[in-house]
C-alpha cells in the first residue's frame, strides 16, 4: 500500500515535471522564435526636409551596431534592426541629426530640419578632425558650395579670395595660367628669399604638398581648412611656418549606392579697366607743349620710334579725325590721307584703336564627371575634369587648358584592416605668342606705349613694325606641366581606441617649356623710310629654347592614434607619428639659334655653327624629417587642452644645427556649459574662450647659406679667343647659423546667439620671427667680401580678425544666409643690424613693411608766388633741388602750375634731409602698399528651389606710388603718348586741373631727386582701396518629384557673374584696383599697362543620378 501510494506520488510528480518541462520548452521555443523574429525585423520609411521634399543620401544607422543604409532617390530607406530596442540614427550634412527608437514600428518616417548650429560641424585639422566646438586653435573653413561651385573659376586660388578672415589672395594682372599669391596673416613673414615664396603657406591636398593650385580641379574638393596659428599648424612642422591651406578631396561612400554627377560651366569674358588713349591731336599737342617748355624756339616734337610732329601735323590729325574718325576703314593706309612724307620727314595722321585690334572677349568652359559607389567591401571615387580658357588676345590667341583625373579606393580587408589608394593626374598647357622682347615687357606694354597715330595698318599690303605685327607673325610658345601622384595607405585597428595609419606618396612633376622664336618682316619706318621692308628683329630671337624641369617628391607619414573616455567626463585623444620628405629637382635648358626651317622648332633643325647652340642646367635636392605628437584632453566637454610637439630636421642647415624642437599648446573654456551661464540661453547659446601659443621653425632661407661657395664669373681675359672663367671670393659664414623661429600667440572668442542662428568669432594675434636671418653689418672694404648672414633680425606681425554669420528660415520656408568678415595685419621690423636706416627701400629696425615715404602736396604754384623776374618770392620754400634740368629733360625752373610741396620741418627748404628714417627732412609716411582691412560679405537666399548668392570682397586701405606713362604724364617722354584722363592738366585756363603743368620727363626714379612735379607725394599717390561685387549666382533646382521619374537625384541650372561691379577711389585713372607691380607685366614702368582683368558671365548645369 505504501509502495502503491509512493508510486502514485511519483507518477503525479513525473506528470507534473513533464508538464513543467513541456511548458519551459514551449517558452524557450517561443523566446527563440521571438528573438529570431527580432533579429530579422525590417524597418522602412521616408526621410524628408521641412518642406516635405525627399532627402537623398541620408545616412541611416543602428546605434552601436555596424548596420547602416542610405535613402534613395525618393528619400526611402530599408534597414534590418537586431531588436525592438534598437535606435536608428539619421544624419545628413547641414541638418540636425535625428534618433528614433524602433519599438513595435515597422515604418518610421522622419522629417529633418536644417542645422544652424555650426558648433557641431566637423573640421579637418592637422592629421585629424575635430568638432568645431572643441577647437582651441585658430582654424578657418571655406564654404565650398558657395565659394567654389557655380563660378567660372580657372583655379582654386582665385576662388579663395575673401573666403575667410586672415587669408590674403592677390594677383598682379588678369593673365591666364598664372598662380595668385596666397598669404595667411600678413603679407610677409620673413625678409630672406621672399621672391621665391618664402612666406607662402604650406598647401596640402590629402596630406601631400602641392606647389601650384592651378593643378587642382575645384570640383574635386570636399573641404578646405585654413590653419592660421602655431597651435593648429605646428603639427606639420617647419614647412608650415606661415600657416597651412588644408584641402581634402572627395572620396567614395560607405553605402552600396552608385552615384554619378556631371556639371558644366560656359563663360564669356570681357576685359575691364582698359586704358583709353588721348585723341591723336590732343596727345601730340601735349607732347609738343612739354617739349617747348624747355625748348621754346623749337617747332617740332622729336620722339622715339619715328614719332615726329609739329603744329601743321597736329592740324592734319584734327582734319583726319573730322573726316574719317569713327569710319570702318580698311587697314590699308593711303598716302596723303593717312600719312605723308614732307620735307621734315615722315608724318602720320591716321588714328587707330590698337586695343580693339589686339584684344577680344574670351571664353571659359568647365566639364566635370564623377562616379562614386561601393562594390563589396571596396568603395571608390573616380572624377574627370577639363577646363579650357581662351584668353583675350585677338591676334594669335592665347589658350590655357587643364585636364584632371582622380581615382580613390578604400577596401576593408578585415574588420581591423583597411587599405586605400589614390591616383591623381593633372596636366596644364599654356600657349602664348612668342614675344620679341624681354620677359618684363610683353606686347601689351608696347601697344600701350605709343600714341594712337602709330601705324598699325599696312601699306602696299605689308604691315608696319609694331607689337601687333610681331604677335601676328609669332610662333606659339607652349608651357606644359604634368603632375602625377600615387598614394598607398593603410589603417590598422589594433584594439579599441588604438589604431595605426601609414601612407606613402610618390609625386612626379615634369614641365616642358618651349619658346619658338623666329623672324618678323615688316616696314621698319623708325628710320623714316616708308619702303624699308625688312626683317628687323634681332638674330638672337631666331631661336628655339627648350626648358625641361623634373621634380620627384617622396612623402611618408605614419600616425599612431589613441582615444579614450573616462568616467563619462574625461575625453583623451592623442597621436604620435613621423613625416619624411625627400625631393630632387633637375633643370636642363637647351637653346639653338639660326633656325633652318622656320616651321620646325627642334634643336636638330637649327644651325650647328659654332656659337649657335647652348646648354644650361642645374640640380638640387633637399630632405626633411619630423617626429610629432599631439594630446587633446577635455573635461566635461567644457575645459579643453591641446599640446603639440614637433622635432624637425632639415638639410638646409649644417650638421650641428640640423634639428630643432618646436612646441605649441592651446586651451579652451566653453563658458556656455557652465551652470551660471544657462540663464542666458537661448539668447547666448554658445560661448568659448581660447588661447594658443607656439613656435615653428622656418628653414626656407635660401640654398647654401651655411656653405662657403665660390661663384664662377667671366674674367674678361681672353686666351685663344675664349673668355676665361675665374671665381669670386667664397661666401662668408657666421657660426651658429640656424633656423628662424616663428612664435605665434593667439587669443580668440567664439559666440553663437539665438539658438545658434547668429555667430561671431574674434581673434587677436601676434607673430614674431625670432632669430630672422639677415645680412650682418657692412664689412670694411679691406675685408674683401660681404657680411655673413646671421640670426640677428626680428619681424613682428600683429593683427586681428572678425567673422560674423547669420542663418534663419522664415515661416514661409525662405532661407536667409549672411556671412561677413574683416581682418587686418601690420608687420614691423623690430630688430635689424642696419644702422643707416636709408629710405631707398632698404630694411632697418622700426620699418613698417610696405610703408611709402613722400612729400605732402601743398598746391600748384600760382603767379602770386613769383617775382617779376620769374624767381620765387622769399617767403616760398626753396625746392630747386628737384629741378634736374639737363638741357633736354627735367624742369629748368618752376612756373605757375607746377607742384608746390609743404615745408613740414619749417626750415624754408623742401628737402629729404639725409634721406634716412632718422633725418628725413620734409618727407613723411604717406601710405602703405600692404592690403589693410580686407573684408568680404555674402548674402544667400533659398526659396522653393531657387537660390541666390551675392558675394562681395574688398580692401579698406592700400596705396601705391607707381610710375610709368599711365600714371605719370610724359614719364617716358620720347614715347609721345598721353592718355585720356591726363588731358586734365594745368593751364592758365584750367587752374583747377588734376595734373600739373606739362614738363619733359626722363623716367625719374622713385628714390632720386629728379622727379620735379612727380616726386612721391600725397596728391598722386594711388588709393587702391575698393569694394567689388565678386560674384553673383542665381540658380534653380528642379523639383525632386519631377526629376525622379527620369531616375535623377538632382538637376540644377544657374547663371553666374564675376567682377560685375567695382567701387574704388581711383577717379578717372583706368586702373583695376587689384593691380600690383610685378616683373613680366611691364614692371614698374608699365604699371597698369598689363594683361587685363575680366568680367565674366556664365551658364552652368549640375546633374546627379
Amino acid at each position: 500500500m505504501d509502495n502503491m501510494k509512493l508510486n502514485m506520488q511519483y507518477i503525479d510528480y513525473a506528470r507534473h515535471m513533464r508538464n513543467r518541462i513541456f511548458l519551459f520548452a514551449c517558452l524557450i521555443m517561443v523566446s527563440v522564435y521571438a528573438i529570431a523574429q527580432e533579429k530579422g525585423k525590417s524597418v522602412t520609411g521616408t526621410v524628408t526636409d521641412s518642406n516635405g521634399e525627399s532627402l537623398i543620401g541620408v545616412s541611416v544607422k543602428v546605434a552601436g551596431a555596424p548596420i547602416g543604409s542610405v535613402t534613395d532617390i525618393d528619400g526611402r530607406y530599408k534597414i534590418t534592426v537586431p531588436s525592438t530596442t534598437s535606435v536608428l540614427q539619421f544624419s545628413y550634412i547641414g541638418y540636425v541629426s535625428v534618433q528614433e527608437t524602433v519599438g513595435s514600428r515597422s515604418i518610421i518616417n522622419v522629417k529633418m530640419r536644417e542645422d544652424s548650429k555650426v558648433i557641431d560641424e566637423v573640421v579637418v585639422v592637422g592629421y585629424a578632425t575635430q568638432r568645431r566646438a572643441n577647437l582651441t586653435g585658430a582654424v578657418g573653413t571655406v564654404d565650398i558650395a558657395k565659394q567654389l561651385e557655380s563660378r567660372s573659376l580657372t583655379d582654386v586660388g582665385r576662388g579663395l579670395q575673401g573666403s575667410t578672415p586672415g587669408l590674403t589672395v592677390t594677383t598682379t594682372s588678369g593673365r591666364i595660367g598664372t598662380t595668385p599669391k596666397i598669404r595667411i596673416r600678413g603679407d610677409q613673414g620673413t625678409l630672406l628669399n621672399e621672391d621665391s615664396g618664402a612666406s607662402q603657406p604650406l598647401i596640402l591636398v590629402d596630406g601631400v604638398e602641392v606647389t601650384d593650385l592651378n593643378m587642382v580641379n575645384p570640383d574635386d574638393i570636399e573641404n578646405i581648412s585654413i590653419l592660421k596659428d602655431a597651435a593648429s599648424s605646428s603639427i606639420y612642422g617647419s614647412r608650415a611656418a606661415f600657416g597651412v591651406v588644408l584641402i581634402t578631396t572627395k572620396s567614395g561612400q560607405n553605402s552600396d549606392k552608385f552615384t554619378a554627377t556631371y556639371s558644366n560651366n560656359f563663360a564669356w569674358t570681357s576685359p575691364i579697366g582698359l586704358p583709353k588713349m588721348a585723341k591723336s591731336y590732343e596727345s601730340a599737342a601735349m607732347a609738343l607743349e612739354a617739349w617747348r617748355r624747355n625748348n621754346p624756339n623749337d617747332s617740332e616734337f622729336v620722339g622715339d620710334a619715328g614719332m615726329k610732329w609739329d603744329n601743321d601735323a597736329i592740324e592734319r590729325m584734327k582734319e583726319w579725325e573730322r573726316n574719317f574718325g569713327g569710319m570702318n576703314l580698311s587697314p590699308e593706309m593711303v598716302a596723303g590721307r593717312d600719312f605723308e612724307i614732307t620735307d621734315k620727314g615722315l608724318r602720320f595722321y591716321r588714328s587707330w584703336d590698337p586695343f580693339d585690334m589686339y584684344i577680344q572677349n574670351g571664353f571659359i568652359q568647365n566639364h566635370n564627371l564623377s562616379v562614386t559607389g561601393k562594390s563589396g567591401k571596396t568603395s571608390y571615387h573616380l572624377s574627370l575634369g577639363y577646363m579650357g580658357n581662351e584668353g583675350v588676345l585677338k591676334v594669335n590667341n592665347d589658350q590655357y587648358d587643364r585636364y584632371n583625373v582622380t581615382f580613390k579606393t578604400e577596401t576593408e580587408i578585415a574588420k581591423w584592416l583597411k587599405v586605400r589608394s589614390q591616383l591623381m593626374f593633372s596636366r596644364t598647357v599654356l600657349e602664348t605668342p612668342f614675344t620679341y622682347s624681354s620677359s618684363t615687357y610683353d606686347p601689351l606694354y608696347y601697344i600701350y606705349r605709343w600714341p594712337v597715330i602709330y601705324p598699325y595698318g599696312t601699306y602696299n599690303g605689308q604691315p608696319f613694325r609694331s607689337a601687333l605685327t610681331e604677335t601676328a607673325q609669332a610662333n606659339k610658345n607652349s608651357d606644359a606641366t604634368n603632375n602625377m601622384r600615387f598614394t598607398l595607405g593603410a589603417t590598422l585597428k589594433i584594439t579599441k581606441g588604438l589604431s595605426l595609419e601609414a601612407d606613402y606618396s610618390y609625386i612626379t612633376n615634369s614641365r616642358l617649356r618651349q619658346l619658338r622664336g623666329g623672324k618678323v618682316t615688316a616696314i621698319d619706318f623708325w628710320s623714316g623710310d616708308i619702303n624699308n621692308l625688312t626683317t628687323y628683329t634681332a638674330s638672337s630671337y631666331d631661336k628655339y629654347d627648350q626648358y625641361n624641369y623634373l621634380t620627384n617628391h617622396h612623402t611618408a607619414n605614419a600616425v599612431l592614434r589613441y582615444s579614450k573616455e573616462f568616467a563619462g567626463k574625461h575625453n583623451l585623444s592623442a597621436f604620435a607619428g613621423f613625416n619624411l620628405e625627400y625631393e630632387d629637382y633637375n633643370y636642363l635648358n637647351g637653346e639653338a639659334r639660326e633656325l633652318l626651317d622656320p616651321s620646325k622648332h627642334t634643336i636638330s633643325t637649327t644651325s650647328n655653327n659654332e656659337g649657335t647652340r647652348f646648354v644650361y642646367g642645374s640640380q638640387s635636392d633637399w630632405a626633411s624629417v619630423g617626429f610629432f605628437a599631439r594630446i587633446n584632453y577635455s573635461l566635461k566637454d567644457r575645459y579643453l587642452l591641446e599640446l603639440n610637439g614637433r622635432y624637425d630636421g632639415s638639410s638646409n642647415f649644417p650638421l650641428d644645427q640640423l634639428w630643432g624642437f618646436f612646441p605649441s599648446g592651446s586651451i579652451g573654456w566653453i563658458l556656455s556649459e557652465e551652470s551660471f551661464m544657462h540663464s542666458l540661453q537661448p539668447v547666448l547659446s554658445f560661448a568659448k574662450l581660447r588661447a594658443s601659443v607656439g613656435s615653428i621653425g622656418n628653414p626656407n632661407i635660401g640654398a647654401d647659406r651655411f656653405r662657403a661657395i665660390l661663384s664662377s664669373v667671366s674674367s674678361g681675359w681672353s686666351i685663344n679667343n675664349v673668355n676665361m672663367t675665374t671665381f669670386g671670393l667664397p661666401q662668408t659664414l657666421a657660426k651658429g647659423f640656424t633656423w628662424e623661429n616663428i612664435v605665434t600667440s593667439d587669443l580668440g572668442i567664439d559666440l553663437r546667439f539665438l539658438n545658434g542662428q547668429l555667430g561671431a568669432s574674434f581673434d587677436v594675434y601676434k607673430r614674431v620671427n625670432d632669430g630672422m636671418v639677415v645680412q650682418g653689418n657692412e664689412m670694411p672694404s679691406a675685408f674683401g667680401a660681404s657680411a655673413p648672414y646671421k640670426n640677428i633680425g626680428e619681424l613682428t606681425t600683429k593683427g586681428w580678425e572678425l567673422a560674423l554669420d547669420f542663418n534663419h528660415t522664415f515661416a514661409n520656408q525662405l532661407k536667409l544666409r549672411v556671412n561677413a568678415n574683416i581682418s587686418d595685419a601690420r608687420t614691423v621690423i623690430t630688430k635689424h643690424p642696419n644702422r643707416t636706416k636709408s629710405l631707398n627701400g632698404s630694411n632697418y629696425e622700426g620699418r613698417v613693411l610696405g610703408e611709402i615715404w613722400g612729400f605732402e602736396t601743398d598746391r600748384f604754384f600760382t603767379a602770386d608766388d613769383f617775382n617779376p623776374d620769374g624767381t620765387l618770392k622769399a617767403d616760398i620754400p626753396d625746392q630747386s633741388r628737384f629741378l634736374e634740368y639737363s638741357g633736354t629733360s627735367g624742369i629748368a625752373s618752376y612756373l605757375p602750375g607746377d607742384i608746390k610741396y609743404k615745408d613740414l620741418d619749417g626750415n624754408g627748404v623742401i628737402d629729404r634731409g639725409d634721406f634716412t628714417a632718422d633725418n628725413h627732412g620734409d618727407l613723411k609716411v604717406i601710405g602703405n602698399s600692404t592690403p589693410r582691412y580686407e573684408y568680404s560679405g555674402r548674402i544667400g537666399l533659398d526659396y522653393k528651389g531657387f537660390d541666390l548668392d551675392i558675394f562681395f570682397q574688398g580692401v579698406g586701405s592700400r596705396q601705391i606710388w607707381a610710375s610709368g606713362n599711365l600714371i605719370i604724364p610724359g614719364y617716358q617722354f620720347g614715347d609721345g603718348v598721353y592718355y585720356a584722363h591726363q588731358t586734365d592738366y594745368w593751364t592758365p585756363e584750367n587752374p583747377d586741373a588734376f595734373y600739373a603743368r606739362l614738363s619733359k620727363m626722363n623716367q625719374p626714379s622713385r628714390y632720386a631727386e629728379s622727379g620735379g612735379n612727380y616726386m612721391p607725394q600725397t596728391k598722386y599717390l594711388l588709393n587702391m582701396s575698393y569694394c567689388r561685387l565678386k560674384s553673383l549666382t542665381l540658380g534653380y533646382s528642379l523639383p525632386t518629384n519631377l526629376i525622379r521619374k527620369a531616375f535623377l537625384n538632382k538637376v540644377r541650372v544657374y547663371v553666374s557673374g564675376e567682377n560685375l561691379f567695382t567701387i574704388d577711389k581711383l577717379g578717372d585713372i583706368p586702373l583695376d584696383p587689384e593691380t600690383n607691380t610685378s616683373s613680366g607685366d611691364g614692371g614698374t614702368q608699365g604699371f597698369g599697362r598689363i594683361y587685363p582683368y575680366v568680367r565674366t558671365w556664365s551658364f552652368g548645369l549640375q546633374v546627379s543620378f
